[in-house]
């Protein structure tokens, strides 16, 4: 479990609410890292993602669930945060049109791209929750 409770993780934690994007690093089969940057909800201990099913981030967490997640720096390469934890693909989870905290964050964007809640559910069909166990940064 990551504290969250100290001067930095409190800080994390109001960066985690109000950041639109993270980027989620995974694990590719050339065992080289690879970045991509996608939305999230923090729910205070993981974070949920969406996801196409049939992605090279989610045969990458197939074979190999260890990931980072990082939150860009400030302009100075200052206030950075890195996240180290393990993936879940989560078939059947929470469908994102149900899911009221992430619609509240993403509605918006949502239909910014031209889609309805059930037709981006329908796209991005696949929950992933990553647990983290390391929290790095300053």
């Amino acid at each position: 479990m990551i504290d969250m409770t100290s001067d930095f993780g409190r800080h994390v934690d109001r960066r985690l609410s109000d950041e639109a994007v993270i980027w989620l690093t995974t694990v590719g089969e050339d065992t080289g890292p690879h970045p991509r940057l996608v939305w999230f909800l923090w729910d205070g201990r993981t974070f949920l993602i969406y996801s196409q099913p049939d992605t090279w981030k989610v045969r990458h967490l197939s074979s190999r669930p260890r990931v980072a997640l990082h939150l860009n720096s400030d302009e100075a390469g200052e206030d950075v945060t890195v996240f180290l934890g393990q993936a879940e693909l989560i078939e059947g989870g929470p469908a994102a049109e149900d899911h009221e905290g992430y619609l509240g964050k993403y509605g918006e964007r949502i239909a910014g791209l031209g889609m309805s809640p059930a037709e981006f559910a329908g796209e991005y069909s696949l929950a992933i929750r990553v647990t983290p166990s390391e929290l790095r940064g300053a």
